[in-house]
């Protein structure tokens, strides 16, 4: 690969206000988040985690609009 060539990604993310974050493979199909410990032992997984990744996210990106100043977030799944 070229140094100017970035790797194509198997996986591709998406938001919108009325659906939340979605994940599917590159050629389309259904994929999920999940949260791994340094082992890679599953701790959550699924639409919970996926919607904490959401919220957390516009929670932040608020705040920043706000000015705030509160720019870190904590979210847990199915919190």
């Amino acid at each position: 690969m070229a140094d100017n060539e970035s790797p194509v990604s198997p996986v591709i993310f998406a938001a919108t206000s009325h659906e939340g974050l979605s994940v599917t493979t590159a050629d389309g199909k259904p994929a999920q988040l999940a949260v791994l410990d340094c082992s890679g032992g599953v701790l959550a997984a699924g639409q919970e985690v996926a919607a904490a990744a959401y919220e957390a996210s516009i929670r932040s990106y608020r705040n920043f609009l706000m000015g705030s100043g509160h720019l870190r977030v904590l979210k847990q799944p199915g919190t």
